[in-house]
């Protein structure tokens, strides 16, 4: 048995580069150790909560590229043996970083392929200085999608390699590649607009004569951070959480607790990106498969950048690496993956009293810092920023990221525009959306809790609202897996309170938190789609399941290639009864593109997320005793309104 006082890991650390190879070691001895054997994931297999005295296990999904068999095994690192071998003929992993060289090659030596690409009146020096780009292709139910492990090549012209390669797409040009067997099965050829005449890179060179009036900004702590990291153990301020990159999901929180008059109350087990989809807007030949399950179809940990301090991230930093397989059962490194530092985050809170008879004014004020918590994951042309923030107020957020380069289409200059924006002559953006599907483990103040629906709504006119001004909210719980699947309705403030119904705040209501929506959007695609069946969890914006450690993946275990309604859909057909139950929540960020000029070449930062905050977890302001800056030592007494204005700036 493997405790964290004996060996110093803990039952929900990642697994590290040694215990990697061993797992890999022990699965590849275990299934005669072919040379064929490829190993997609392997990650710790986290025990089912309650039951943490268990042995370490390693959990893995291997593939045999010979014959495209995907196999899931469990291994038992203490014991040194396999506990559990599950053949999955059924099922399409994410491909290989080397599935995706081989298919490079053979697309790029395939003559039918190369003869489509002279038909354009293309040099073979062009099409050797092409960018392929390739794409899991979805499922529409063509023998291609049903019968092979497959992945489509779109492709775009370079005149060098370093040119951002989006600015010249070869519309209307596809080739679907047979991974197991390295051959092209089909090349789609349809006639098309001829490719834009510029790429527009957008590197130091190329970018224009940079700014000059910047001063410099320096973010000084001089005494170190306020919190500790011991291990993946992060302590800050009443905060405490285990922080982790896990292969597929990425950036993992667990035990997110606060400390309150010294004892660490529970708020969630665990917080992380369960799935993200990315459906397109356009119909053509090239663009109506894009459909990408970036976690589930790529894994957001193994994309993960390492991170360069004042680039990535500014301020007095602290890093933890992450470890992933190198898919042959080594151990990659990504140095800095996870990046935690501190940044002042504006006011807490204020009162300035002013005194009638006219002495002048009293301050009291806070300043708010936040812990943030962050990674960044490249997926093909797409960066996304995973922000975890947490105040001094007990209050939480997420936020995400998105930029990159978008994707583009070849248009005529007559072109309508319905489905895509004009970025350039001859060249568009497609419009489309991201969905993030956020999975939270609740447990506030323990295992037992309740969702309930809250919404803001007006007093019906009478006694109780005889101006017609009266309003109230509205709680519903959400008692069983029938009533899941819930709307944002921004008229009503809609929001949702997790609460222990079995503990109660010094007033006598239960202790909760809440989940506030931030920006979002609802699905595009109509329920009859390929895509909203294959991701319905993006067709609402809150599903609240029972808690059941099988289910992680809101589209299912394997969303490559996949059929309609796994995951979300056959779970909450079993309705679960969900009132002071061990819940889970799905949350759904929703982001519309409608691709704009601007996004071109590289798009600014688009932002998306949610919050969560106490609701009666706390008797007052969990922010009164944050001290006030050291220029503010004393909470502000001022002897006229006149002396107050010309001392601001050093009274506060």
């Amino acid at each position: 048995m493997v405790t964290e006082a004996a060996t110093g890991t803990h039952f929900l650390d990642p697994l590290s580069a040694d215990e990697i190879v061993r797992a890999s070691t022990i699965i590849s001895e275990h299934l005669g150790s072919p040379d064929s054997l490829r190993f997609l994931l392997v990650a710790a297999l986290e025990p089912r909560k309650g039951a943490e005295a268990t042995p370490r296990c390693a959990e893995a999904v291997c593939i045999d590229i010979g014959t495209g068999l995907t196999t899931e095994v469990v291994a038992d690192l203490e014991a040194g043996v396999v506990t559990s071998v599950t053949e999955r003929a059924d099922v399409q992993p994410p491909a290989l970083f080397e599935e995706y060289e081989r298919a490079d090659a053979t697309i790029r030596a395939d003559d039918g392929w190369r003869s489509a690409m002279r038909g354009r009146g293309l040099s073979d020096e062009q099409i050797d200085l092409s960018f392929i780009h390739l794409w899991p292709t979805g499922n529409f139910g063509s023998r291609w999608e049903m019968e092979h492990r497959i992945l489509k090549g779109i492709v775009y012209l370079r005149d060098e390699p370093e040119d951002n390669a989006y600015g010249r797409p070869v519309e209307g040009l596809i080739a679907i590649v047979d991974l197991a067997a390295d051959c092209v099965l089909e090349v789609v050829d349809e006639l098309s607009p001829a490719p834009a005449i510029s790429s527009l890179r957008f590197d130091h060179d190329h970018g224009g004569p940079p700014r000059e009036d910047l001063k410099p900004l320096d973010i000084v702590q001089p005494d170190g951070p306020s919190f500790t990291l011991e291990g993946h153990l992060l302590k800050w301020q009443k905060w405490q959480m285990r922080v982790s990159l896990h292969p597929r999901e990425g950036l993992v929180l667990h035990k997110i607790g606060y400390e309150d008059s010294g004892r660490l109350r529970p708020i969630c087990y665990r917080a992380s990106l369960a799935e993200m989809v990315v459906p397109y807007g356009d119909a053509s030949v090239g663009h109506y498969f894009k459909n990408a399950f970036d976690s589930g179809e790529c894994g957001i940990g193994r994309l993960v950048n390492s991170l360069e301090l004042g680039c990535d991230c500014l301020g007095e930093i602290v890093y933890l690496d992450g470890v992933v397989t190198d898919e042959r059962g080594g151990a990659r490194t990504i140095t800095n993956a996870i990046c935690i530092h501190e940044e002042d985050a504006g006011l807490l809170w204020k009162h300035t009293y002013r005194h009638p008879d006219e002495r002048g004014t009293q301050s009291w004020l806070r300043r708010s810092r936040r812990l943030v918590i962050s990674t960044i994951a490249t997926v093909d042309n797409y960066d996304y920023g995973f922000y975890w923030y947490f105040y001094q107020d007990g209050s939480w957020e997420h936020e995400v990221k998105a930029t990159g380069i978008i994707q583009t289409m070849a248009i005529e200059d007559d072109d309508p525009q319905v489905t895509r924006h004009r970025i350039g002559p001859r060249l568009a953006g497609v419009h489309h959306q991201h969905f993030l599907s956020f999975r939270l483990d609740m447990e506030v103040d323990g295992p037992q809790n309740t969702v309930y629906e809250v919404d803001t709504v007006p007093l019906p006119p009478g006694p109780e609202n005889p101006y017609h001004n009266a309003f109230t909210a509205q709680a519903t719980p959400i008692r069983d897996e029938s009533q899941s699947g819930r709307e944002v309705e921004s008229a009503a403030a809609r929001h949702w309170r997790i609460a222990n119904d079995s503990i109660s705040n010094p007033i006598g209501e239960p202790t909760a938190y809440v989940l506030t929506p931030g920006a979002t959007v609802s699905m595009m695609a109509g329920e009859q789609s390929m895509i909203a069946q294959r991701a319905a969890f993006a067709r609402k914006q809150l599903w609240v399941t029972a808690y059941e450690p099988a289910q992680r993946f809101p589209a299912g275990d394997y969303p490559a290639q996949s059929e309609p309604g796994l995951g979300i859909p056959a779970w909450v057909a079993e309705n679960r009864p969900l009132e002071q139950a061990d819940i889970v929540l799905w949350y759904t960020v929703g982001m519309n593109h409608l691709v704009r000029p601007e996004d071109w070449p590289v798009m600014p930062v688009q932002r998306a997320g949610f919050g969560m905050k106490p609701w009666g977890f706390s008797d007052r302001n969990p922010g009164l005793d944050v001290p006030p800056p050291d220029h503010c030592e004393r909470d502000t007494a001022l002897g006229s309104s006149q002396h107050a204005h010309h001392s601001h700036n050093s009274h506060c």
